[in-house]
């Protein structure tokens, strides 16, 4: 079984499924850059997968969103193409139309995008994290990524939140794919400390 991952990277990327992971990145001041999929819920692995493999074509588009609750603050939102869910992204103003913002929302978007592709096209040290619940999912995404990028130097960690309360180390037969088991904590969020542990050994 492979150790812990302890190493430094050019750049590290939230692959979701939600919020979780690009929070617990930026509480632990490893969220040098913000990526694509840092605040949607994507927890289709097959459906995130597709994104990716297209590299992000179609994603988000206004024709395929569709408006199907709200908060006091912001309008959630459903990619119909993908499966997407955005809580975070559409300003619920009472004076304005929903998805108002719509393209503030994209121009940040494509930046986004657009440094993603960026950096997993190029040799940098690029490390991908992303919350399953199934360890097959890990080579699912492992292999739609492999196959739709070039850079050579991509590594995965993938956590899976458990009920147990004790990190453990799960086998992985691939030399750049870790994955490991973590408590799942009480909010969104996850738990802290746990994530405060896994990525110790990680710097930028």
């Amino acid at each position: 079984m492979r150790l812990l991952i302890d190493k430094a990277f050019d750049v590290i990327f939230s692959l979701g499924h939600s919020c979780q992971v690009a929070s617990q990145l930026r509480r632990n001041q490893l969220r040098k850059v913000a990526g694509p999929l840092d605040w949607f819920n994507f927890a289709s692995t097959e459906a995130v997968c597709k994104v990716l493999r297209g590299r992000f074509q179609g994603f988000m588009e206004l024709e395929h969103l569709e408006v199907y609750g709200k908060s006091k603050n912001c309008y959630y939102v459903r990619d119909l193409q993908t499966t997407c869910l955005s809580f975070h992204d559409f300003n619920n103003a009472p004076d304005q139309p929903p998805l108002y913002d719509y393209a503030l929302f994209k121009e940040k978007l494509d930046r986004r995008i657009t440094r993603f592709v960026s950096y997993l096209s190029s040799d940098a040290e690029v490390l991908l994290i992303r919350t399953i619940s199934n360890p097959a999912d890990a080579l699912r995404v492992h292999h739609a990524i492999k196959g739709a990028y070039e850079n050579p130097n991509l590594h995965f960690l993938f956590v899976i939140p458990s009920k147990e309360s004790s990190i453990i180390q799960r086998i992985s037969d691939h030399e750049r794919i870790t994955i490991v088991q973590i408590p799942h904590g009480s909010t969104w969020e996850g738990d802290a400390p746990a994530w405060k542990s896994l990525l110790s050994s990680i710097s930028l």
